[in-house]
């Protein structure tokens, strides 16, 4: 029987070194991992550090370039305000412009129903075609 245990022993001492030798090659290939993660973890943040340096500028550099568009759009304001004042000039004048062609056209054609008594072409009719002429050559322009 003394056999038997010491048999068993040596089986069990057998297998405890197997399982020591396991064990060790187990943590032996954990520690390389471990190693190298912390390897990775230290490159992360260098490369996370010269990101936020880079994104940090790149905000500074966007902030600069809202405050330069902002200040070249409110110079813009100032000639669009210029331009809508010429163009509401320029609509009133046309518009008198129109008023006074339409009452002169108006009083030449009730002139021109009269009948004229000079076979030659008056002052009046040749105003009156002229006017009447402008005004065509306006509304064609007013098309373009």
């Amino acid at each position: 029987m003394d056999i038997i245990i010491q048999i068993s022993v040596a089986v069990i001492a057998i297998a405890f070194v197997v399982l020591l030798y396991f064990l060790v090659q187990a943590v032996k290939t954990l520690t390389s991992t471990l190693e190298e993660t912390r390897k990775t973890i230290g490159q992360l943040r260098a490369e996370v550090t010269q990101i936020s340096v880079d994104v940090k500028e790149a905000v500074h550099n966007t902030n600069v370039m809202t405050q330069d568009v902002r200040s070249k759009l409110k110079s813009l304001d100032v000639i669009f305000t210029s331009v809508n004042d010429i163009g509401h000039a320029i609509h009133s004048f046309t518009g008198a412009a129109k008023e006074s062609a339409a009452s002169i056209t108006a009083k030449l054609r009730r002139d021109r129903i009269a009948p004229a008594t000079a076979k030659e072409p008056s002052v009046l009719s040749v105003i009156y075609d002229g006017i009447i002429s402008s005004v065509r050559i306006w509304n064609k322009v007013k098309k373009i």
